[in-house]
């Protein structure tokens, strides 16, 4: 989304975002908070950790920006909520 959301619309359009599978699920684990059809955020598996599959959380980056710089956030549910409140704060920012 490249158009500037105010507060409120921003708002509504995390608050009805699910969260479900990529479609590349199977090669990738990636899932996708969704709103409207339109993909918000990416969700992925953090690896680098040292349980037996490898993993040590989840990242987040937004669907139409460059990846950002955090700590894993330790569920996928998390990472969207994290992922969504940076998409909130990339729609309503001044250009």
């Amino acid at each position: 989304m490249t158009r500037r959301l105010s507060v409120k619309a921003a708002r509504a359009v995390a608050d009805a975002a699910e969260l479900v599978k990529a479609p590349d699920w199977p090669d990738t684990r990636n899932w996708h908070a969704v709103s409207g059809g339109q993909v918000l955020v990416v969700i992925e598996p953090s690896y680098g950790g040292t349980s037996r599959t490898g993993r040590n959380g989840w990242n987040w980056r937004l669907a139409d920006g460059a990846r950002t710089r955090h700590q894993p956030e330790p569920t996928r549910e998390k990472a969207a909520v994290a992922g969504l409140g940076a998409w909130m704060r990339w729609v309503t920012s001044k250009p």
